[in-house]
């Protein structure tokens, strides 16, 4: 039992290890995100609540946007919901490298507390089996300092310059590319399925006709499709007698 204990511990800190290069980058997205919710009218404990529910940058981020323009809430919650239907796919894709002996009740904070940058470390681990308490410890960091910036960007926004503010805006993009690099930098697959991506995205960004798709179902179609490209073009090899 004490060696259980010990092994946990020591995935759980080095998984706090692996998460402090996010939490940086994620000091600007969060304080942009308390920035534009009180842009948008929400109160501190609204922002809050979002933030400790959703816990999902970009979905935040475009619900914003979506009540700023005034659109209605049954299109805000389709929105965000097909912009978060990809991490049922990451969640799928985790769960067949998560290490036995982690119950479901265990299973669901871990995943539903599961991001972007999260599943990107998670997946670039070169452990076939990937302990739950490493899992805990890479996302623990980012669930408390995403909440804690939110706080900080609300709060600081009547203090901060116009100019800052508007920089903040393209601060969640700025983290995507910090995480994107170096993988593409070691993998030609990671590369061929960022540029699928970015093609398709800019496919039905600027075609017309395309152009008018929801905006989440475009991302869902842009990354599913450039999934499927990559595991067309790169299958995993087997090991034998697995």
């Amino acid at each position: 039992m004490e060696d259980n204990k010990e092994t946990n511990a020591r995935g759980f800190f080095n998984g706090v290890k692996k998460s402090l290069p996010i939490v940086i980058g994620i000091v600007p997205s969060g304080v942009a995100f308390g920035i534009l919710a009180k842009t948008a009218g929400l109160t501190l404990w609204e922002s809050l609540f979002m933030s400790a529910v959703v816990f999902a940058g970009a979905s935040q981020f475009a619900a914003l946007n979506l009540m700023m323009i005034g659109a209605s809430a049954a299109d805000i919650i389709i929105t965000t919901a097909l912009l978060n239907a990809r991490h049922i796919m990451m969640a799928s894709s985790l769960s067949r490298r998560l290490a036995p002996g982690l119950g479901t009740p265990a299973k669901i904070p871990l995943f539903l507390t599961l991001t972007d940058e999260s599943f990107s470390i998670a997946s670039l681990q070169r452990e076939r089996l990937i302990a739950g308490s490493f899992i805990y410890g890479l996302q623990f960091p980012l669930y408390l300092s995403w909440s804690a910036t939110t706080l900080c960007g609300y709060l600081g926004t009547s203090v901060m310059p116009q100019t800052v503010r508007d920089s903040m805006g393209i601060a969640i993009y700025a983290l995507f590319i910090a995480l994107i690099i170096p993988a593409t930098r070691k993998s030609r697959a990671a590369l061929t399925v960022t540029l699928a991506a970015m093609a398709l995205s800019a496919l039905f960004k600027f075609t017309p006709g395309l152009s008018q798709i929801n905006r989440g179902v475009a991302i869902i179609i842009s990354a599913g499709g450039s999934a499927l490209l990559g595991a067309l073009l790169y299958p995993t090899a087997e090991k034998e007698g697995e």
